[in-house]
């Protein structure tokens, strides 16, 4: 592991643990009481992980498989991707029909594509709750016990951002019992990441240097939490000390295809989502505006042979990292706090600042560009609260171009700001190419698997 100017770098690996596979994500999709019987070289049950000597590849598992839950891999899509194309960033550019679904907003739980994905993010969830209960009995002031916490407590995040409400949590018990998990609103999902973040927040802070980019990690994502809870001035404060160059990055390798970046795998490989451009009418200009923080290529015609196609240039190679926690996020929540706040000098300060400090991107190896221009304070001055608010939502849209945060961000235009859907979520006529029109999802179903989950009927509601 290497930490350099506060970029965490991971060899993001899958290591020896699967526990359960999709078995533990999907209640009894897969016969856990087989499962249990059966010996299976690279299956650790919980039982399995009784001494400090496991922490190791129990770690390296808890990152590979964050990394192919989140960022996905050579042959997943991941929460990055889906959240992508339900939102205003990517656009389907192949002929899948289960992709087109959540492209067009109108995905059904019986979904092929949807089961995988769920099931990926159900196992980071889970393996990174016993690796990080592992070191709480075998090492728990190590700073690796704050890290693995923290993504634990991310996983819950992305739950409550990019599912509708009622997601379960199943588990596999220490003595190898199966515990199924009851259906859990967006609130309550948020409510166990907090505290999630508060016990690394806490064994990263007792770590010293050693936990410093466990700590901000953490300090981002109760942030992250808390702006989910409309809860602005205290996820302001939360990252008042998280450095603005900060960044902590979910790498991917050339090793292994489990490892390649998912963005990569979809866009250069395959063609398959093309960054979107004013999708649905009320998407982001992307490409048009061709900014620094997401410029885009036009490379042709996709996979389908008749959507124009535009590759992010954020993701150029299968190892290009996919960024998690940002300190110009952190500017960028305290920039929020300040305009609930009515604090337009703050607002435009902290706005300015993160832009300064925006990672930048080119084609191949040339020089990544200048950072983007202040805002002046004439322009900011003269714009509505209405106009300040798309502006703030612009910021976070660039600079956390697919990193799954645009569909979290477009939930809260509807929750918080009273915005309609249909004036936020791509509408209207869908792709010429395809056909049909924009549906009403503003979140992803829960696949229809989970019903094997005697405590699971299906989501409780697909509200914001």
């Amino acid at each position: 592991m290497l930490n350099i100017q506060m970029n965490r770098h991971y060899f993001a690996r899958r290591g020896a643990l699967a526990l359960l596979g999709g078995c533990l994500a999907i209640g009894t999709a897969c016969n856990p009481d087989k499962l249990l019987t059966v010996g299976t070289p690279d299956v650790v049950l919980p039982s399995d992980l009784t001494g400090p000597a496991a922490l190791s590849s129990a770690y390296a598992a808890s990152l590979g498989d964050f990394q192919v839950a989140y960022a996905g891999s050579s042959g997943s899509e991941g929460q990055v991707i889906f959240a992508g194309l339900l939102s205003d960033e990517y656009l389907n550019a192949e002929t899948f029909p289960t992709r087109i679904e959540v492209d067009r907003r109108t995905t059904n739980p019986i979904n092929s594509s949807m089961l995988p994905i769920f099931q990926n993010a159900q196992r980071a969830r889970a393996t990174a709750e016993l690796v990080s209960s592992r070191y709480a009995q075998f090492d728990p002031a190590n700073a690796n016990r704050a890290e693995v916490q923290a993504l634990a407590a991310y996983m819950y995040v992305l739950f409550a951002e990019n599912y509708c409400n009622g997601v379960p949590t199943s588990k596999v018990n220490d003595d190898g019992s199966f515990a199924y998990g009851d259906p859990q609103t967006g609130a309550q999902l948020l409510t166990v990441a907090l505290a999630k973040f508060d016990s690394a927040i806490t064994v990263a802070t007792a770590a010293g240097a050693s936990g410093a980019t466990a700590l901000n990690l953490a300090r981002i994502g109760k942030a992250r939490a808390q702006l989910d809870q409309n809860n602005f001035a205290a996820a302001a404060a939360t990252v008042a000390a998280v450095p603005t160059t900060f960044a902590y990055n979910v790498l991917h390798d050339e090793n292994t295809s489990r490892q390649y970046n998912a963005n990569y795998s979809f866009t250069v490989t395959s063609k398959r989502f093309s960054v979107s451009d004013k999708e649905g009418v009320n998407g982001i200009p992307f490409v048009t505006l061709n900014d620094p923080r997401a410029p885009v290529v036009r490379t042709a015609l996709g996979f389908d042979g008749a959507t124009p196609f535009y590759q992010p240039l954020k993701y150029q190679t299968r190892s290009a990292p996919t960024p998690l926690a940002l300190g110009t996020e952190a500017r960028l929540i305290e920039a929020e706090a300040a305009l609930r706040a009515g604090d337009d000098a703050t607002f435009l300060a902290k706005l300015n600042e993160a832009r300064a400090n925006s990672k930048t991107y080119a084609a191949g190896t040339a020089v990544p560009p200048a950072p983007p221009a202040a805002i002046t304070a004439a322009a900011e001055a003269a714009l509505s609260a209405t106009g300040k608010q798309d502006l703030l939502f612009q910021e976070r849209a660039l600079d956390l171009f697919l990193t799954s945060h645009r569909l979290g961000d477009l939930r809260r235009l509807i929750k918080y700001y009273s915005r309609g859907a249909e004036t936020v979520f791509p509408t209207g006529a869908y792709l010429v190419a395809k056909g049909g029109s924009y549906g009403t999802d503003v979140n992803l179903p829960i696949p229809f698997e989970e019903t094997n989950n005697p405590q699971y009927k299906q989501c409780i509601d697909r509200a914001p």
